[in-house]
């Protein structure tokens, strides 16, 4: 098959460029041809805020390029990640105008709110989820806390979803995971269009086998990713447990100052940075066990299955589609999103049960096995791809649509 893959990457790499990556891999491996149309977010550095807001809303340099290349490569579906906000809803049409089948992967919850995140003010929030405009989000400013910028994500999503009516067009759209999936529906996107694919882990990673005496987070570095809970919990005050356990934090992002500030003031805690990705396993395969502690409704969380590869067990809040994942005492536990005394509680009852942590990092290892392999995933991958093959409308069907 030819599939044109399409995305574009964050100015700090996440588990959606991880992704995209991954499943171009997955879908050579299976002999299928594949090809990109790629943005960068660090080209916005050179652009005006007109430019970009232009761009945001529909961007015509991506018209222009993707009718050259349907044309070069004539594939047989386009597959689109991330396209915010450079290569823009215009991307569809185009693909439509060629009668190209569209997917589309439900990273995030960017079509039915500003911050993509659902999640203002340290909560769950549905404010603007099937509002026509985004008001509420520009009220808060919930894009990069600048109102403008918020404004033009909101109009964004109001001309695609309103005035293009661009949704429409994609013939299947892929969730995370149920939780996900159940969002997505509020949105008005029907069920029927909707395929659960979890991610997946590549390449295979050995079962670590000398586990060490420190936690590991992987992961952005935003409040959504839970960031406060992890550093209150290791707070060096009189009688806190965990305060003596050694952290490894890795990643970047918004918060990655503060993080450095309080690495610096408790030699326990130790901040590696952005990491390549075999790096990245080598530090979850040497860990004791992985924290996930986010707050926000997670469509996913890669970190946790990276984790279960490796044998790892996983420590997890229960915000989101966590609890599809992690299971409380069969391949981790969970504690309650927020509360750092919970997480120190639960910490502390993986170091101090020995049994318990041999059981589930056993089973954290079945868990990849049975859900999260690259063969399992291309399966379900594929049959996204014949769904949107058989559902793709015709020429006739464009025309009086």
């Amino acid at each position: 098959m030819r599939i044109l893959q399409c995305h574009n990457f964050y100015r700090f790499p996440g588990g959606e460029d991880q992704v995209f990556h991954d499943e171009s891999w997955l879908l050579k491996k299976h002999g299928h041809e594949v090809f990109h149309y790629l943005r960068d977010n660090r080209d916005i550095e050179n652009m005006s805020r007109i430019e970009l807001a232009r761009a945001t809303i529909w961007n015509q340099r991506t018209v222009t390029d993707l009718e050259a290349l349907i044309q070069e490569l004539s594939p047989e579906l386009i597959h689109f990640h991330n396209t915010f906000p450079l290569i823009s809803s215009s991307a569809y049409h185009t693909a439509k105008r060629y009668q190209i089948p569209i997917v589309q992967t439900l990273h995030n919850y960017r079509m039915m709110c500003p911050s993509a995140t659902l999640f203002r003010n340290g909560k769950e929030c549905h404010s603007c989820i099937n509002k026509t405009f985004s008001i509420p989000g520009i009220i808060h400013k919930c894009y990069r806390s600048d109102r403008k910028a918020t404004a033009v994500a909101a109009a964004a999503n109001a001309f695609q979803r309103t005035i293009k009516k661009s949704l429409h067009l994609v013939d299947r759209f892929i969730a995370l995971s149920e939780t996900s999936r159940q969002q997505f529906e509020l949105a008005g996107i029907p069920r029927s269009k909707i395929i659960v694919k979890p991610n997946f882990v590549r390449p295979e990673p050995k079962v670590g086998n000398a586990k060490g005496g420190h936690v590991v987070f992987v992961g952005r570095l935003t409040e959504e990713k839970g960031i406060h809970s992890l550093l209150d919990a290791w707070q060096a005050e009189p009688g806190n447990p965990i305060s003596e356990i050694p952290l490894r934090i890795i990643g970047q992002g918004p918060l990655e100052d503060k993080v450095k500030r309080f690495a610096a003031q408790n030699q326990n805690i130790s901040y590696l940075g952005q990491l390549k990705h075999p790096e990245v396993m080598e530090q979850i395969a040497q860990s004791k066990l992985l924290v996930f502690p986010s707050i926000w409704p997670e469509p996913f969380g890669r970190s946790m299955i990276e984790a279960f590869a490796t044998g790892t067990p996983v420590v997890a809040s229960t915000a989101g589609s966590i609890p599809e994942i992690v299971q409380h005492e069969v391949n981790g536990l969970h504690f309650e999103p927020g509360n750092h005394k919970n997480l120190q509680d639960q910490i502390m009852r993986m170091f101090a049960e020995p049994e318990l942590l041999a059981k589930t990092s056993i089973a954290a290892r079945r868990t990849y096995e049975k859900r999260y392999t690259a063969d399992r995933n291309h399966d379900v991958l594929l049959r996204t791809y014949a769904e949107a093959v058989e559902s793709n409308p015709s020429e006739l069907e464009i025309c009086f649509a």
